[in-house]
């Protein structure tokens, strides 16, 4: 029996543009749901065959449905804790002093010594152009220990009350793969570079527990419905995190399908205990369900661009002496890897820049004769700045790569600084990656950029910066319908998810968006101001706009 001479529907979508991201990127009139599945996708005439007395149908008039959205690389508590924060993003903050105004005000709201928390500053776009210091937060908050981290989640800025509280001075040593920024003098300028040197005030901050990271993940996943986005693979999770999720599935109240990655490494761990606890996980890879799924461990060696942290194979513009940190020795990563890939777990590991990347192929290339990789898609995070060699050995290993086109947009003006204009043209090389056949799965990194997809989705295809316009390399743009597939079913394969979710075919989960426009036939620049109207996760309606 044909979809089509099957049950009556529970959904229909009639008079629409439904684009189903199928293997020939087909374009139809009308999709019919049942029981949570696509049920067929046809012409609106065959798909009214399927209306029954309590078939809801949904005239589109025209409007265009996608899959939802897939991003395929976030942090969901992240996500939701900083949408709690002073928003540190320009806008709304064009200055320092616009951070100080907002950090006064949180204060007033405060108890004493209550801490005071926010996110989201780039140095490249403040009227100062400079990083805020210790001294500069001391002026609005003597008393109460205040935290401020950098959009890229790899600096961090302290005031002298949060210092003295983690016993930071000018006698303190940088730990391994971290950095405390000093002044002439040597005093700690209140900078803190990478999770070693950041951990050392982070460790004081009282810790939520799991009704709060619950709160934080539901916030989140109710931010993502408004946008589109179905699915996402969270990455980095401890284990009580994965506890809030489950908890909250039981409950039914998880509205966005999610594939959790275990925390490699846990504040104040050893290598020893890391590598023991990976050991001794109780999950794989796959397991799980539609809804909540483990994908495996998630690794980060370096920083970012914008902070100078990533791990170059030429230092920074300006900077002889600084090619970025490796946060995690050479020797550690195998293990690290090793555990992993003994236990079952893919990895994809964070590896910013080219050396970074390197480094990481190399330890995949030796883990592969502990155990073979090929076709567990083991995959490369943000991987800015690939080699020959770096392609080869993906494509040898069968390595994919999860990317952040926001980057480009709201990060783009720093790198451009950072890098210069040469190497800035082959940062996030879309292109190159599909042309030598790596599957690319989108993203945001969320809260590093704006969580909403399709200003990223548009940033593949345009490759402009917010701020400056600046072009960052035309030639690695990728076509609407590449950038569609990594934002859809290139995320799905990256959790060996393809088969059930990523496109509009029969059989597969009716994670749907009804969006505001044509995505395919509009001005390529009114893409990223597409606004959703309507979700549905598995046929049921998760966001609808008022």
């Amino acid at each position: 029996m044909s979809p089509l001479e099957a049950c009556e529907a529970d959904l229909v979508l009639l008079n629409g543009k439904i684009i189903t991201v199928d293997a020939d990127f087909s374009v139809a009139e009308a999709v019919a749901v049942k029981d949570g599945k696509v049920q067929a996708v046809a012409a609106t005439v065959d798909i009214e065959k399927l209306v029954g007395e309590s078939t809801e149908v949904i005239d589109l008039e025209g409007r265009t449905v996608m899959p939802g959205l897939y991003d395929s690389h976030l942090h969901v508590v992240g996500t939701g804790t900083a949408l709690q924060m002073i928003n540190c993003r320009t806008p709304p903050m064009m200055s320092i002093e616009d951070m100080k105004r907002a950090v006064a005000e949180k204060v007033k709201q405060s108890r004493a010594g209550e801490w005071i928390q926010g996110r989201g500053w780039d140095q490249a776009k403040l009227k100062e152009h400079r990083n805020p210091t210790r001294w500069d937060l001391d002026e609005v908050s003597p008393e109460n220990p205040v935290v401020l981290t950098r959009t890229c989640g790899h600096l961090l800025v302290a005031n002298s009350e949060a210092l003295r509280i983690a016993g930071v001075t000018k006698e303190t040593g940088d730990p391994v793969g971290g950095r405390i920024v000093r002044d002439g003098e040597g005093a700690p300028t209140g900078m803190l570079e990478e999770s070693p040197a950041m951990n050392l005030v982070r460790m004081h901050i009282p810790p939520v527990g799991i009704p709060e990271t619950m709160k934080a993940i539901s916030t989140a996943c109710r931010a993502f419905n408004e946008v589109g986005i179905t699915s996402v693979i969270d990455a980095g999770d401890t284990e009580d995190e994965i506890v809030a999720y489950q908890m909250l599935k039981e409950r039914g109240e998880l509205t966005c399908r999610v594939n959790v990655m275990l925390r490699s490494i846990q504040e104040g761990e050893l290598i020893e205990e890391s590598v023991k606890r990976i050991e001794g996980f109780p999950m794989i890879t796959g397991m799980g369900d539609e809804l909540l799924r483990f994908q495996g461990l998630k690794i980060l060696i370096d920083g970012g661009i914008g902070g100078r942290t990533a791990l170059l194979r030429e230092p920074y513009e300006g900077t002889p002496d600084n090619v970025g940190i490796l946060t995690v020795p050479v020797e550690n990563l195998q293990r690290l890897v090793d555990a992993a890939n003994r236990r079952g777990m893919l990895c994809g590991v964070h590896c910013a820049g080219g050396k970074a990347m390197d480094i990481v192929l190399e330890a995949y290339r030796k883990t592969d004769k502990v155990k073979p990789i090929k076709g567990r898609r083991f995959y490369l995070i943000h991987a800015y700045q690939p080699s020959e060699d770096n392609f080869k050995a993906c494509r040898e290993l069968g390595v994919a790569v999860a990317s952040q086109p926001s980057f480009l947009y709201y990060l783009g003006d720093s790198y451009y600084e950072n890098v210069g204009s040469e190497r800035s043209e082959w940062l996030k090389p879309h292109r190159a990656w599909i042309d030598h056949g790596v599957v690319v799965g989108g993203g945001t990194d969320s809260p590093v950029t704006p969580y909403p997809p399709f200003p990223s989705l548009w940033a593949a295809v345009a490759r402009r910066t917010e701020v400056k316009g600046t072009q960052m390399g035309a030639e690695q743009r990728v076509t609407r319908v590449e950038a569609i597939r990594m934002y859809t079913v290139n995320g799905a394969y990256l959790s060996f998810e393809e088969g059930i979710k990523g496109c509009l075919e029969p059989g597969k989960l009716a994670d749907m968006v009804i969006l505001d426009r044509d995505i395919l036939a509009c001005p390529v620049d009114d893409i990223r101001d597409t606004r959703v109207l309507r979700t549905f996760l598995g046929g049921k309606t998760v966001y609808e706009a008022e």
